[in-house]
């Protein structure tokens, strides 16, 4: 799957131990009732939450700013 996300000039997306279930669930609805609802549903919340995880590791790594405001 992030194979093709990558593929597609879109970040990848992270499916953790916990959500494999849920995950699985979506994707058997997906295959087998014809309904991409809750697969696409599920897909963009762990993209938001993935990317959320990305922009708190490069605020960790980044200096911190002066504030203009102090001093």
């Amino acid at each position: 799957m992030n194979l093709l996300l990558i593929r597609g000039g879109y970040p990848p997306v992270s499916v953790r131990p916990e959500d494999r279930k849920a995950y699985l669930d979506a994707l058997e609805r997906a295959s087998l009732a014809d309904d991409a609802i809750p697969y696409r549903t599920f897909m963009g919340e762990r993209l938001d939450a993935t990317l959320a995880e990305y922009i708190g590791v490069l605020e960790e790594a980044l200096p911190p700013e002066d504030d203009p405001r102090a001093g």
